[in-house]
């Protein structure tokens, strides 16, 4: 089956249908030989894109208006790194440009500090707990290397964790002999007390700190962060959060959940580019964590002196601010339940789908904007190669341990027509599955 009949274009569509829909006319759509003369939808402005009443298809619509994605590809991997809406990509070109043109201000530090201005408040912190990284892995080393750690002491984490959260304590592992103690998780788990008991009964006289994700990027597994952290501090344990993939999909609030570290992506789901990130470190315990490279003394510093790595890439740190923004002016809780809405359409189609299994919970306290699949037995790259060939739609492979399968992200960008394809060519592939066995080469 041919994925030919899909290719066609939203610029056309948005051109068309948007405006249709302000004047109550009905559009249909066209084909490739017509869209092929159509101009780009021009961008709006920010105060454009603000809620003035339902927030409905027309007005999401709009929103995917400023993304220039290519016609006809419904990309569904944000969670690896996603794309820039307009008003990034243009605060991006306008930074770079100016540094080109006059490089004698180059450091904007009054600038980086009101990107900071801005994201505290969006994740629920104080400016003075709050470091702009260039990465979710930079924030995690930040944490793990910036403890007295001593031969014995114990991190815990689950078998499901990222590399870039991992990976510290792996060398650390061999600098200081630390041991790190890994449980399994169910996939997907029964209850949230289901998922804190685990992390409990494997806690130690020695246990030191929880590494953990909020949002597996294995199975989209969303961690009752606020409850593990009430438990874990009882038991005088720090809880360090990978936060690889919340930032920018869900309503964040670091004081209220409690944590003591907490390390996003810039690039993933708040859609601000690469080398981008944020790093808090709760204001009380900054005295116990130093900083990653040389930098201010301890006494009396903020968060700022985990920043110290050199100059900033300024074009993104400052692009970061406007995909704040752009969030803030969409509204934090529209696009958590936007990605939701998503993500449910997709797992029940799924779900009724014979011969796909969903690792990933249909519960919403564990899950959100990350769906983890597999059909029948079929080599998941099969599967991901045969839904862009055949349906233009681009996914990732996953796999750690005995899950395998294939990764979708539907964020607020996305429209339910293309998860419906996504599903259209799932069904395909599934009743099909002897013509997708074979691994070429």
């Amino acid at each position: 089956m041919s994925g030919q009949k899909f290719l066609f274009s939203r610029r056309h569509f948005l051109g068309t249908s948007v405006a249709a829909a302000v004047g109550g006319v009905s559009t249909g759509l066209v084909g490739a030989s017509v869209e092929a003369k159509q101009r780009p939808v021009p961008a709006i402005a920010l105060e454009g894109l603000r809620p003035s009443g339902m927030v409905d298809e027309a007005y999401w619509w709009k929103v995917r208006s400023q993304f220039n994605i290519v016609d006809g590809l419904a990309f569904m991997n944000n969670g690896t790194q996603g794309p820039m809406p307009r008003v990034v990509l243009e605060k991006n070109e306008r930074i770079l440009r100016e540094i080109a043109e006059d490089p004698t201000d180059n450091y904007r530090r009054d600038d980086i500090n009101a990107v900071r201005e801005k994201v505290a408040p969006f994740v629920g912190a104080d400016p003075s707990e709050i470091a702009l990284t260039r990465s979710t892995t930079e924030g995690m080393n930040i944490f793990a290397h910036g403890l007295d750690w001593r031969e014995g002491d114990e991190v815990l984490m689950n078998s499901h964790e990222h590399g870039g959260g991992r990976g510290p304590y792996l060398t650390l592992m061999e600098r200081k002999g630390i041991r790190i103690n890994v449980i399994d998780l169910p996939s997907p788990p029964e209850s949230t007390d289901q998922i804190v008991d685990l992390y409990e009964q494997a806690i130690t006289s020695r246990t030191r700190a929880i590494m953990v994700s909020h949002i597996t990027y294995v199975t989209g597994l969303m961690t009752p962060i606020k409850m593990l952290s009430e438990m874990a501090h009882r038991r005088g344990v720090l809880v360090s959060v990978d936060g690889a993939h919340p930032l920018g999909m869900i309503d964040l609030n670091f004081h209220e959940m409690g944590c003591d570290h907490y390390s996003a992506a810039g690039q993933k789901w708040l859609l601000a580019g690469g080398g981008t990130g944020v790093c808090y470190v709760k204001g009380d315990i900054q005295d116990q964590v130093w900083p990653l490279m040389g930098g201010p003394p301890r006494e009396g510093a903020t968060a700022t002196r985990y920043e110290s790595v050199g100059q900033h890439n300024l074009p993104s740190v400052l692009g970061m601010g406007d995909a704040v923004d752009l969030q803030e002016t969409i509204g934090k809780r529209n696009i958590e339940e936007r990605d939701r809405q998503l993500s449910t359409r997709l797992k029940e189609g799924l779900n009724e789908i014979p011969g796909v299994h969903l690792w990933t919970s249909s519960d919403r306290g564990l899950s959100a904007g990350l769906t983890l699949f597999s059909v029948h037995d079929i080599p998941m790259q099969n599967v991901v190669t045969a839904l862009f060939d055949e349906f233009r739609v681009h996914i990732r492979t996953m796999g750690t341990g005995n899950l395998n399968g294939v990764r979708t992200s539907t964020h607020f960008y996305n429209m339910p027509h293309e998860v419906d394809r996504l599903l259209e060519g799932v069904r395909h592939i599934a009743a099909n599955a002897g013509n997708y066995m074979t691994t070429s080469g």
